[in-house]
């Protein structure tokens, strides 16, 4: 017997809960979850740049008091969104710097560095912190000892 996914079954009180064509009842489930998400609409986008999704492992490397990487405590967080002038990203825990020296990848250009000076934090209710900051300012990436391809900075 070969099962198809058109051929799913509804309990028989769902089509109840959600009157209308299959599509619409799938747009209205998938935008019960959006809502659950993030049960407020936002407002018009107010700022002056786009921002790009940017869904990958960031490493950051705290700055020290005397403006030193430590390398040694580099970690890996998720991002969130990329823009020429701030990021965003997940992180499990708070963080506990100011600074940080964000890596990228940069393929075959190797890693570059860029210095974000952390502006927020927020607790999400998925359990991740939710952190952004500015960028300001180029340095050579902790990454770039660790790897033998050619450096972007």
């Amino acid at each position: 017997m070969t099962c198809c996914l058109d051929d799913v079954l509804l309990p028989p009180a769902a089509p109840a809960l959600f009157p209308g064509r299959r599509q619409d009842r799938i747009a209205q489930c998938v935008n019960s979850a959006m809502l659950a998400v993030e049960p407020v609409r936002r407002s018009v986008e107010r700022r002056r740049e786009a921002r790009h999704p940017y869904p990958y492992p960031l490493h950051l490397t705290p700055l020290g008091a005397d403006g030193q990487a430590l390398a040694e405590e580099t970690f890996v967080v998720i991002g969130k969104h990329l823009a020429p002038h701030g990021v965003d990203f997940y992180s499990p825990q708070p963080l506990a710097h100011r600074r940080v020296i964000v890596s990228l990848d940069c393929g075959k250009e190797g890693w570059i560095g860029i210095v974000v000076e952390l502006a927020w934090c927020r607790f999400s209710r998925h359990g991740w912190y939710d952190n952004g900051g500015r960028f300001i300012g180029i340095v050579r990436s902790p990454l770039a000892d660790f790897d033998d391809r050619p450096r972007a900075a």
